[in-house]
């Protein structure tokens, strides 16, 4: 039976690591149980699958877009612990923060489609780069308040919104109300980022094959 899963991988795939790997299943079989040597090569046969179906060029798009994930969430992060933690408030006085943030995003993730769009991808490639990114920098800026609102929760308690949603939600710890909230801020926010991905990478990729075409006219 393992020996046939080995079948699962692609097949140049095989022609250069498929002996190899018969040969490594056979040494592991009597010091490992079947069940979890055959779940070991479907992942492996996956993995296998996916790296074959990256091109270069979609390799390259994945590159740009986790720099500029990045370079978002790190600009995020510092305004996160500026505001919260080293000039703290217990107002609720940063909407204007919390817009311009918010159109930074919006601005990254345009940049996206337009960098899809100049490295040749389709508006489907385009579509995928934008959700992969919206969803990547709301998990990772949740991450980052679940990080700064945990480790200086002193800080972070004293901020009238949290708590007048304590007092509201009933009582409990500040740390379990916080927590409470950042889970579902986690799927809200992830979610919305993706949708606004997909929307603003599109126009993004039209905006940068628009561009491409006239500097090429």
């Amino acid at each position: 039976m393992l020996d046939q899963l080995i079948r699962l991988y692609p097949g140049r795939w095989r022609e250069r690591y498929g002996e190899e790997l018969a040969q490594l299943v056979h040494d592991l079989r009597p010091s490992r149980p079947a069940p979890r040597l055959a779940a070991d090569l479907v992942r492996g046969a996956l993995h296998a699958h996916l790296e074959e179906g990256l091109t270069m060029e979609n390799r390259r798009l994945a590159r740009q877009t986790a720099l500029i994930v990045g370079i978002v969430w790190l600009g995020l992060s510092l305004e996160i612990l500026r505001s919260n933690v080293v000039f703290p408030s217990t107002q609720d006085d940063d909407a204007v923060s919390v817009l311009v943030a918010y159109l930074c995003v919006f601005v990254a993730l345009a940049l996206v489609g337009a960098v899809a769009a100049r490295s040749g991808a389709d508006r489907r490639a385009q579509a995928i780069a934008g959700l992969a990114a919206g969803v990547a920098i709301g998990a990772l800026t949740i991450a980052t308040f679940a990080v700064v609102d945990n480790v200086w929760l002193g800080i972070v308690s004293q901020q009238q919104a949290k708590i007048d949603g304590l007092a509201h939600s009933g009582g409990g710890s500040m740390r379990a109300y916080v927590n409470q909230g950042l889970v579902l801020a986690m799927f809200g926010l992830s979610a919305m980022l993706g949708l606004f991905g997909v929307a603003l990478s599109l126009a993004g990729g039209i905006a940068g094959q628009a561009w491409r075409t006239r500097a090429n006219a």
